[in-house]
């Protein structure tokens, strides 16, 4: 697993499904200082509906902090209203400067 300080977000890649926990405890502290995330990932994860649901929960805190919280899912499709999901990196970047733009409106 991942982590990287971009400019002005925080980018998880690399998750790998035994992983879990420690991504979990991960959003858990990022949770007392929220921060824009963008999290890749792999098929396994998008699979498992009880996985996904779990993240439903963090990406409400995230809207409610002004926050943005973006799922890079490659060709796969999440169908949950709740989540921001996305094709790619560079679409996700766009869509995070989008919200920020509207935040700042």
């Amino acid at each position: 697993m991942k982590l990287e300080k971009k400019d002005n977000y925080y980018f998880f890649s690399e998750i790998e499904i035994v992983d879990q926990l420690d991504f979990f405890k991960l959003l858990d502290d990022l949770k007392k200082k929220p921060v824009n995330l963008i999290i890749e990932l792999k098929s396994e994860f998008i699979n498992n509906y009880s996985l996904i649901l779990s993240l439903v929960k963090y990406s409400s805190f995230w809207k409610k902090s002004q926050k943005s919280f973006i799922l890079v899912v490659g060709d796969f499709l999440i169908k949950n209203k709740n989540l921001i999901s996305i094709p790619t990196l560079n679409e996700a970047i766009d869509y995070l400067y989008m919200e920020e733009l509207e935040r700042n409106v």
